[in-house]
């Protein structure tokens, strides 16, 4: 390239003024050291002056201005440089713009709030909603239990009752097979028919009813009743020597005491253990009454 070959050759008529100015100083030439100070600032100066030019000169080098200009005048653009501005004029044409959208921007900031603020309101409505429930579980187990505490006391209640009722028809039923027997024995002739005396007791006992019938059929359940004889006596008719007899093997307070006159817990203690001892067959005709 022509401005590359004169830089060079203006470098080496530099180098060569230098040397002969080096030569001269070492060859005792001291006596002209002006002229060759400005010999140097002349080259110089005659250089930076003549670069425009070579570049103007040389319009393909990279720092041409111009371009290179064809027969008609026209610049020549290199096709790698064309290609190049093709490829950046592509991507600036297919680039998306970036335009802000500033308004859908503050929307989506408020929808953030207001979605952020419910729900924290919506938590606070399920923890309310929770204890709210809880509190009403403990209400409807506490109303459940004196439900079922209700109920259990009315069946208990109920069940009392049927026992009642249950224990006054088997007292009405023993008493009126009393009677029956009563009226039986007195209308019709023959012997009476009586238990044996060594019949064992039941394990479980006589229960009240049973008991009660007994007296009934024995004294109508006169505590104090004494027979026209004078020798039974009291609600479940002892004798004297059998009443003593028993007294003092389980009851020696009792012992000499009129069986009529005793009471009737004490009666009723006597009547349990003549059974548990001999069974029901110390009563030979209202023993029928007891298991």
């Amino acid at each position: 390239m022509r401005w590359s070959v004169d830089l060079s050759r203006f470098a080496a008529a530099i180098r060569s003024e230098t040397a002969v100015s080096g030569g001269e100083r070492d060859g005792a030439l001291d006596a002209e050291p002006t002229v060759e100070r400005w010999r140097v600032v002349v080259v110089a100066l005659a250089t930076i002056a003549a670069l425009p030019l070579f570049v103007l000169e040389n319009p393909s080098s990279p720092g041409s201005l111009t371009g290179t200009a064809d027969a008609s005048g026209a610049p020549v653009v290199q096709p790698e440089k064309a290609q190049r501005a093709e490829v950046v004029e592509l991507v600036l044409s297919s680039a998306p713009r970036f335009e802000p959208d500033v308004a859908g921007l503050s929307d989506r900031a408020q929808a953030w709030h207001v979605a952020r603020s419910s729900r924290a309101t919506l938590v606070r409505l399920a923890e309310v909603a929770r204890r709210h429930e809880a509190d009403a579980l403990a209400v409807a187990r506490l109303v459940a239990a004196n439900e079922f505490a209700d109920q259990a006391r009315l069946e208990a209640l109920l069940a009392a009752r049927q026992v009642e009722i249950d224990r006054e028809a088997e007292r009405v039923r023993l008493r009126e097979a009393e009677l029956r027997r009563r009226e039986e024995a007195m209308t019709t002739p023959g012997p009476t028919t009586t238990i044996p005396w060594d019949t064992a007791p039941d394990a479980d006992g006589p229960t009240d009813i049973q008991w009660e019938a007994l007296r009934f059929c024995e004294a109508t359940g006169d505590y104090g009743a004494v027979n026209p004889t004078g020798k039974y006596r009291g609600a479940y008719q002892f004798s004297r020597e059998t009443w003593d007899w028993i007294a003092g093997l389980y009851h020696d307070h009792l012992v000499g005491v009129d069986p009529a006159a005793a009471a009737p817990r004490d009666q009723d203690r006597m009547a349990r253990a003549l059974y548990d001892l001999r069974g029901r067959g110390q009563w030979p005709v209202c023993g029928r009454y007891l298991p």
